[in-house]
């Protein structure tokens, strides 16, 4: 797919997204895009020339004295090289149309095949008697996904039950989103 093809399934599934019980997978998903792709950067000292006075340098000079180098242009034995005259450094670039609209996909599988299956792991778990207990202990009926305590969501996230989606039902999302990923690298 090209870019204009990955952009309109990219509006394609947030529109799908959008206004139902599960918009808040949106806020998640824009959170990791606005947050970037990590990747691994080698900062170095450039080699420095005859003549270049150090201390009377601007700002600006100095930091054209260093250059970020990325870790994928660099060979094995010239990355080592360079890691032990540089320093290592995390930097963040934008993601690609590709990786956005994987990241949807990926959202959107955790939530309609691996939590429900996550959920019905649990209370399988859950529900079993141990040893020696006399029915002194209650038995679970659901699993709450919640959010984490640091988490300002600003949709209210929803319940999910393993029940509500068969398990055919959800073998079947699963290889719909399969067949939208192999799609999208086409």
């Amino acid at each position: 797919m090209d870019q204009a093809e990955l952009s309109r399934v990219e509006q394609e599934l947030r529109e799908a997204l959008q206004g139902t019980v599960l918009a808040w997978v949106l806020d998640d998903v824009d959170a990791a895009i606005a947050a970037g792709v990590p990747e691994e950067k080698i900062l170095r000292r450039r080699p420095q020339r005859r003549g270049d006075d150090l201390r009377d340098a601007t700002p600006a000079l100095a930091a054209a004295r260093y250059e970020v180098v990325d870790r994928s242009a660099l060979g094995f034995v010239e990355y080592e090289a360079s890691r032990k005259r540089g320093t290592l450094v995390i930097a963040t670039r934008a993601m690609t149309d590709h990786e956005r609209v994987q990241l949807i996909l990926d959202s959107v599988q955790r939530v309609f095949v691996e939590l429900p299956q996550i959920e019905l792991e649990t209370l399988k778990m859950l529900q079993t008697e141990p040893e020696g207990d006399l029915g002194t202990r209650g038995m679970a009926e659901g699993v709450m996904f919640e959010p984490d305590e640091s988490t300002s969501a600003r949709r209210s996230r929803t319940e999910l039950s393993a029940d509500r989606l068969s398990t055919e039902r959800r073998d079947r999302v699963s290889d719909l989103l399969a067949e939208v990923e192999r799609e999208a690298r086409s």
